[in-house]
């Protein structure tokens, strides 16, 4: 009774915790201007909608977004908020994860991580965030949590669930197989810590290494069916995901395409990722390793200082106190630390967004370390020693209170500032909106080019199709982002021009697009160019602004004369 009592409890904890992480991840997701990293995938998101055609581009990841959000374009319209829901939905329900792990984990160890993964500074800001990363774990995690319970309750079913969920983390971005790897080794290192102390249980390391395979293979062999239901599910998710768009419609109503219509879904993608990030492939990992894991390190005590020092208690409590250390515990803290060690080197550009991968698993034995110390405040609470429970209490609320507000700060208050150790290079510094939301008014009502940008800096090849990913590659179209999402948004004509005026002396260029022949009602410009461009833009309203966290500063002039400039 008092068992059933004590899970009921911790199911209700749980479920506060996942209501929590909702509050936080939506209130205000619209707020913030799009980040380069969401604008382009948003763009391409769009033009997918409007031609129903998809193929997997391995550098703007896997294929979760695109079909995900072209569905919810479609159903709610195309909006910051729309676009970030999903991610802020998973990662709402990331903290639910907890529960599968509660044979694992005590009662207060369970809470403790759901709130955790609920109120994490870093995971807060990139749930609200129309990126990858969030995901990848988030399916991560309930594939290695259903394969728990599946190894825990010898049902089958969840081994199924299980293989879903990774296929799912693969159709997300392509460190899903870090992940793998990650598992692998932490699981390595357990069996090693078996294989070294087959001494003290008077058997050798030989003999310890053929018992542990024995037993896998054994296990793995009783629940063949369930195991093959879990490589189906993978498979199945991961091939409907990546199979291009429209073929694999047409392929359901003529199964002699099917066969091929799978391949590009399955070899196809795979090639497509290998030769992208792969050893060798085309993104570039040119840098100074030393300085990408100085980078990830601050960011970590900055944002997660609390959870990074209750995860050492955590584990020192688990490894070297506990009469029976937990292999789950020992896992976790394995795959955290290597998370921090490795992708510096694995990552291509040292965004502050890899850290998710490290706070996740230090989850757990932070979680341990919250129970460590309610535990001792509970047994100085026995004692009667005030003091102890003072300072049980004081740790629990500093914990509570740097998560609440790191969070506040860099999700709320400061969400584009340069300042905030979560904002990425290619986040805009300033608030655009008012004038965003002006372009969007007045777009629809022009003919012929609505939108004209000026100078080298933005200047795109005019052959250059910007609906295909590969054909903007080392373009300077990505030089305009996050700009792009906005005016294709709104339906906008853009062009772009190096000329000032029209040259009296070149026929060939006379009727080339000039800023001083313009009727576009919008004109975009580096803030260097604004002397020039200003002149001749008469009744054009300016306003300054950054396009990146800082040093970006550009101009957008808007016609004040133009249909729908005073549109409420």
């Amino acid at each position: 009774m008092a068992a059933a009592l004590g899970r009921r409890r911790t199911a209700a904890g749980v479920a506060v915790a996942v209501l929590l992480a909702l509050a936080l991840r939506f209130a205000l997701l619209g707020d913030r201007i799009f980040h380069w990293d969401e604008a382009r995938v948003g763009y391409w998101v769009l033009q997918y909608q409007a031609s129903g055609e998809y193929h997997y581009r391995a550098f703007v990841h896997g294929p979760f977004l695109f079909h995900v959000n072209e569905f919810l374009f479609g159903a709610f319209g195309a909006s910051d908020a729309v676009a970030r829901a999903p991610v802020a939905l998973v990662g709402a329900l990331l903290p639910a994860t907890a529960w599968l792990f509660r044979t694992r984990l005590d009662d207060v160890e369970v809470v403790a991580l759901a709130a955790l993964l609920a109120a994490n500074p870093v995971l807060v800001y990139y749930s609200r965030f129309m990126r990858n990363d969030v995901l990848v774990a988030a399916f991560a995690v309930a594939a290695l949590g259903f394969a728990v319970r599946a190894l825990d309750t010898d049902r089958g079913g969840y081994l199924v669930a299980a293989g879903a969920f990774l296929g799912l983390a693969f159709t997300t971005k392509e460190n899903a197989l870090v992940y793998v790897g990650m598992f692998v080794g932490a699981s390595a290192l357990l069996l090693d810590a078996r294989l070294f102390t087959a001494r003290r249980r008077e058997g050798t390391a030989a003999s310890a290494l053929h018992a542990e395979l024995g037993r896998a293979a054994a296990g793995a062999f009783a629940r063949r069916r369930a195991v093959a239901g879990g490589l189906a599910a993978f498979l199945v998710v991961f091939v409907a995901f990546y199979a291009p768009r429209p073929e694999i419609y047409a392929a359901l109503g003529d199964p002699t395409r099917l066969p091929g219509v799978v391949a590009a879904g399955s070899v196809g993608a795979w090639s497509e990722f290998w030769g992208t990030w792969g050893v060798g492939g085309a993104a570039s990992r040119d840098h100074s390793y030393v300085s990408f894991l100085f980078d990830a390190v601050r960011t970590l005590g900055a944002a997660s200082l609390m959870l990074c020092a209750l995860a050492v208690v955590g584990f020192l409590a688990e490894r070297y106190a506990a009469e029976d250390p937990r292999d789950f515990v020992q896992f976790a803290a394995y795959w955290g630390i290597a998370s921090v060690v490795v992708y510096p080197a694995a990552t291509d550009i040292s965004g502050v967004w890899s850290v998710t991968h490290a706070v996740v698993p230090l989850a757990v034995p932070a979680a341990v370390g919250v129970r460590v110390v309610v535990d001792r405040g509970r047994s100085a609470y026995a004692d009667g020693d005030t003091v102890s429970v003072a300072l049980a209490a004081v740790v629990l609320v500093a914990a509570a209170g740097q998560m609440g507000a790191v969070t506040a700060e860099t999700s709320y208050l400061m969400p584009q500032d340069d300042e905030n150790e979560l904002v990425q290079f290619g986040q805009p510094a300033s608030d655009m909106r008012p004038t965003l939301d002006r372009i969007e008014r007045v777009a629809p009502r022009n003919d012929g080019t609505d939108v004209l940008y000026y100078g080298s800096h933005f200047q795109a090849p005019a052959d250059t199709d910007t609906t295909d990913p590969a054909s903007v590659a080392d373009t300077n179209w990505f030089h305009r982002l996050p700009l792009p999402w906005y005016t294709e948004r709104a339906g906008a004509e853009t062009a772009s021009t190096t000329r000032l005026r029209e040259p009296a002396t070149d026929a060939a260029a006379a009727n080339a697009t000039t800023v001083e022949g313009t009727e576009a009602p919008v004109v975009i410009a580096r803030a260097e160019h604004y002397d020039e461009v200003a002149p001749l833009l008469d009744g054009y309203e300016s306003r300054t602004y950054e396009l990146t966290s800082y040093n970006t500063v550009f101009v957008v002039f808007v016609d004040e004369n133009a249909p729908g400039y005073d549109a409420p």
